[in-house]
């Protein structure tokens, strides 16, 4: 194995191409990092934002969903309003029979929670992060209504297979009513906004 001894500089021309090398080569090299990170960056934030839009179309199609059934628990409504104003004039009405429910609706925000989480949300641009956040707020709203319906329509199972309601029944079923009614406009306006969202 040779061995060379450094040669010495011969003067301040020689020492800065020496140094000028040096820094070239780091500069070179910092790119090329940057260049691979930034590579690596977009393809994440690709596959971030795809599954996230994944399941925002998922939850617009259960949102979809709601609104196809959406004729029916207005038609139930409107039966168990005229079951109660015959109740409170005192009048026979058939035995009420099976009350129902609005059917459950599964939206999710796991992916766009994994990736947030993750700092993978942070990738995307500054308009798909509000468009993004704007529509899991909504979506979420949607499901806090659900929630509080899913209560609403189980407390009114109360009257089921009854011909007769008391004067506090009457008073309990027209305040679920009213409350069943208020959840289902705000139900709708989520879906409203969710769309103009989408």
């Amino acid at each position: 194995m040779d061995i060379h001894k450094p040669k010495p500089w011969r003067g301040g021309a020689e020492f800065l191409k020496e140094i000028g090398t040096i820094v070239i080569g780091v500069l070179i090299a910092l790119g090329a990092e940057q260049a691979v990170e930034t590579l690596h960056e977009r393809a994440i934030a690709g596959e971030a934002r795809q599954a996230v839009r994944a399941e925002v179309r998922e939850n617009l199609w259960w949102l979809r969903k709601r609104e196809s059934i959406e004729p029916c628990i207005r038609r139930r409504l409107g039966e168990l309003d005229d079951v109660l104003a015959r109740a409170r004039r005192g009048e026979a009405f058939p035995v009420i029979g099976h009350i129902g429910d609005v059917s459950h609706q599964k939206i999710t925000e796991l992916r766009w929670q994994t990736n947030a989480q993750a700092g993978r949300a942070s990738l995307f641009s500054g308009e798909e992060q509000r468009l993004m956040g704007e529509m899991y707020f909504t979506t979420n709203e949607f499901v806090e209504a659900q929630s509080r319906e899913d209560d609403i329509w189980s407390r009114l199972h109360a009257i089921q297979g009854e011909d007769r309601l008391s004067p506090q029944e009457i008073h309990d079923v027209a305040a679920l009513l009213a409350q069943a009614r208020w959840e289902n406009e705000m139900a709708l306006l989520s879906l409203f906004r969710a769309r103009q969202r989408a």
